[in-house]
């Protein structure tokens, strides 16, 4: 048995009589995710590669929100099929059932440990470096452990929800407890994510949904391996993109989905950096204007209104324009946690942006605040964003930068962890010299750069097209289809 220690016992007569009739109709052959996850292949020298346009790249004469032409429809090739999502790490314990009939099988060489009926638990601890698991009456000790559902028509569960594809239970690398990996195929993962990420609409905003489901697969199949030294390809939260499995699937959407497959949006013959946000406040942004990052051709300002000109896509969002407020002593606290993190964070890799993160007052400490002075936006980006806002401590000034000004100034409510945008102005109230009140006045909700979602509904509703939206969003991006290559 290698690794697994198994315990005897007979599998009940009428679950084995099914899995072997479904064997022998061409059932699962019990790979882990194996082969493990693929990506498109990349045009090169020898590779015929003719995407159709977006939108042409960007000229003097072409105005700055071009129409995209009419796509004709790609033939599908082989879809990409697998994709890794953590959907928790570093649990002492996991309970995972499926909906139907399932084998608990060694991941890492595929031989089935144990046969499960509908519902029956598995239950996975940690047992150094292994996993401990007990099913159906056996139990015993692997490496990795997958739960797969004998139709893969069944739904397997966990803590939080139920998924379409298979579970993985593997060690959680550098901690001591488990990680929990959904093996899903790309179309069933981008279900669980459209209507988390952009919502659920009418008809009306069908071109909408579209759009964000072709921008979801694009950063799903860009991401690929990103995640792979925590033993999967994407987070399953924002830290990605948010998926919450078949709950709360949602018809139109997955209709979008279809309608889409097999697309994504290239440029230079790499899927692009398809970033999107709720609500860009009327202005989209370069790269450079929040992260510490090179600008990306396709990812510029984009002014968030009609070409001829007249109110923002995006103004009927509820966070077109908002206001967070704090006392004095409250933003005070916040920052004694927030200030000395920015240093730090600018010391391992943010100090791509160049300058100093802060200035020392005389026998000033940068981990030791201290009492809240003033604050100042001294810069801001072509598009309104905050460049870099001066908070001015007893212990000295910060100097922060790019969309860090949303990590520094956390909500007081405790609603959000971070402040909705960077594109704000401060007022600050005073009684004489004693600061007492703190205010921003913001518009929009996220970073800003790539497809804004309320903007997308806002053309859907006008009645432009998906290929609109994202011509809008991604200029200069292509449209082709992705295709599995086996590694």
């Amino acid at each position: 048995m290698g690794r697994s220690s198994l315990r005897a016992r007979p599998v009940a007569g009428a679950l084995l009589a099914c899995a072997c009739a479904w064997l022998a109709a061409g059932g699962c052959a019990g790979p882990k995710r194996l082969p493990s996850v693929v990506v498109s292949p990349r045009p090169g020298p020898g590779v015929e590669a003719t995407p159709e346009p977006v939108v042409p790249p960007p000229a003097a004469d072409v105005p700055e929100h071009p129409v995209a032409p009419p796509i004709p429809w790609l033939e599908p090739a082989e879809p990409l099929r697998l994709l890794g999502v953590g959907l928790l790490e570093d649990r002492p314990r996991l309970e995972l059932r499926a909906e139907g009939a399932a084998w608990v099988r060694d991941a890492d060489s595929g031989h089935t440990l144990a046969a499960l009926e509908a519902g029956e638990p598995l239950a996975c601890t940690r047992a150094g470096e292994d996993v401990a698991w007990r099913a159906g009456g056996e139990e015993g000790r692997a490496r990795s452990i997958a739960l797969q559902p004998i139709d893969p028509g069944f739904l397997v569960s966990a803590p939080g929800g139920s998924y379409r594809g298979d579970f993985l239970v593997l060690p959680t690398p550098r901690g001591t407890g488990l990680t929990l990996v959904n093996n899903v195929e790309l179309e069933d993962y981008l279900k669980g994510v459209v209507p988390w990420e952009i919502g659920r609409h009418d008809d009306t905003k069908f071109d909408a949904l579209c759009a964000q489901a072709v921008a979801a697969r694009t950063y799903t199949v860009a991401r690929i391996g990103s995640r792979q030294a925590r033993g999967f390809d994407l987070y399953a939260t924002v830290m990605d993109q948010v998926y919450k499995g078949a709950t709360g699937e949602d018809a139109r959407c997955n209709e979008a989905i279809a309608t889409t497959a097999p697309l994504v949006l290239r440029h230079g013959g790499r899927e692009i950096e398809a970033y999107y946000s709720a609500c860009c406040g009327g202005s989209s942004c370069a790269v450079s204007e929040v992260w510490p990052k090179p600008d990306l051709p396709y990812l510029r300002r984009v002014a968030d209104k009609p070409e001829q000109g007249g109110d923002a896509w995006c103004g009927g969002s509820p966070y077109y324009h908002w206001r967070e407020t704090w006392s004095a002593r409250e933003l005070e606290r916040i920052l004694q946690r927030t200030l000395p993190e920015y240093v730090e964070y600018m010391a391992q890799g943010g100090g791509a942006w160049g300058g100093v993160a802060y200035t020392p007052a005389r026998g000033g400490s940068a981990g030791r605040p201290g009492a809240l002075r003033q604050l100042e936006i001294k810069r801001r980006t072509p598009s309104g964003r905050v460049a870099e806002l001066a908070i001015v401590m007893d212990a000295g000034t910060y100097h922060v930068r790019g969309d860090r000004a949303r990590w520094v100034l956390t909500p007081a409510s405790g609603n959000l962890a971070i402040l909705r945008s960077a594109l704000f102005e401060v007022e600050v109230v005073r009684d004489d010299d004693r600061l007492r009140e703190v205010s921003v006045r913001g518009r929009g909700f996220g970073h800003g750069i790539g497809l804004c979602q309320t903007g997308a509904l806002g053309m859907a509703a006008a009645g432009r097209s998906w290929r609109d939206i994202l011509a809008h969003y991604y200029p200069g991006a292509t449209l082709d289809a992705v295709t599995r290559q086996e590694r």
